[in-house]
C-alpha cells in the first residue's frame, strides 16, 4: 500500500516537474512597451516641430494614449509599461533600434497629474536669468519684475510640453513574468528530483 502511494506521488511529481520545465519554453516572455515621461522643455511647439519632434495635443490623443500618458505621470518613476500590442497608435514604437519620441502638449484646464517639470533646470534657468538681469540692470534695461515675468513665462512653457520616450524591449529579470519563469524552473527541478528519488526507492 505504501509503495503504491509512493509510486503515485512520484508519478505526479515527475509529471509536474516536466510540465513546469516546459512551461517557460512554451510560453516565452513577451516584449514590453515602455513609456517614459522626461523633463519638460523651454521650447515652444513651433520650435519643437522645427527640431523634428512630433507635437500632439493631449485632447487629440486616443483614449488609450491619454490613459497611458496619465499612468506614466502618476507613476513614481514617470514610466509606465504595457505588454507589446497594448500600446497607443500615436506613440512611435517602430523607431528601430533607437527609442521613439513624441511631445505631448498639455491643455491649460485639464485635470492631469503634475507635469514632469525639470526643477533643477528651472533653478539653473533662474540663476542664468538673474546673472543676465544683473548685467542688464547695470544699464537699466530690465527690472526685477520683468525678470520674474520672464522666468514665469519660461516655467509656463516648460509645464506645457512633456517629452514622452517610448521603446519596445524584453522585460528585465525582476519583471513578474521573468520571476514566474524562474519559479517554474525551480519548481520543476525540485519536483523531478523528489519524484525521481521516490521512484528509485526500493
Amino acid at each position: 500500500m505504501a509503495r503504491d502511494i509512493a509510486d503515485t506521488a512520484s508519478t505526479v511529481l515527475l509529471v509536474v516537474g516536466v510540465a513546469a520545465l516546459l512551461a517557460p519554453a512554451l510560453f516565452p516572455v513577451q516584449q514590453v512597451l515602455y513609456h517614459q515621461v522626461g523633463a519638460g522643455t523651454a521650447a515652444n511647439g513651433s520650435q519643437l516641430e522645427a527640431e523634428g519632434y512630433t507635437v500632439v495635443a493631449y485632447e487629440n490623443l486616443s483614449e488609450r494614449g491619454q490613459a497611458i500618458y496619465v499612468d506614466a505621470l502618476d507613476s513614481a518613476e514617470r514610466e509606465y509599461t504595457v505588454p507589446a500590442g497594448m500600446g497607443a497608435p500615436e506613440f512611435p514604437y517602430d523607431a528601430g533600434s533607437e527609442p521613439g519620441e513624441i511631445v505631448i502638449e498639455r491643455p491649460d484646464d485639464a485635470e492631469l497629474p503634475p507635469p514632469a517639470e525639470p526643477v533643477d533646470r528651472l533653478g539653473n534657468e533662474r540663476e542664468r536669468l538673474a546673472e543676465r538681469s544683473a548685467s542688464q540692470n547695470a544699464t537699466g534695461s530690465e527690472s526685477p519684475s520683468e525678470r520674474a515675468r520672464t522666468l514665469e513665462q519660461r516655467r509656463e512653457v516648460i509645464a506645457t510640453y512633456d517629452l514622452v520616450t517610448v521603446r519596445q524591449e524584453s522585460p528585465p529579470l525582476t519583471h513578474p513574468a521573468n520571476l514566474l519563469r524562474l519559479g517554474a524552473v525551480a519548481l520543476g527541478t525540485v519536483a523531478l528530483g523528489v519524484g525521481g528519488y521516490l521512484r528509485s526507492r526500493p
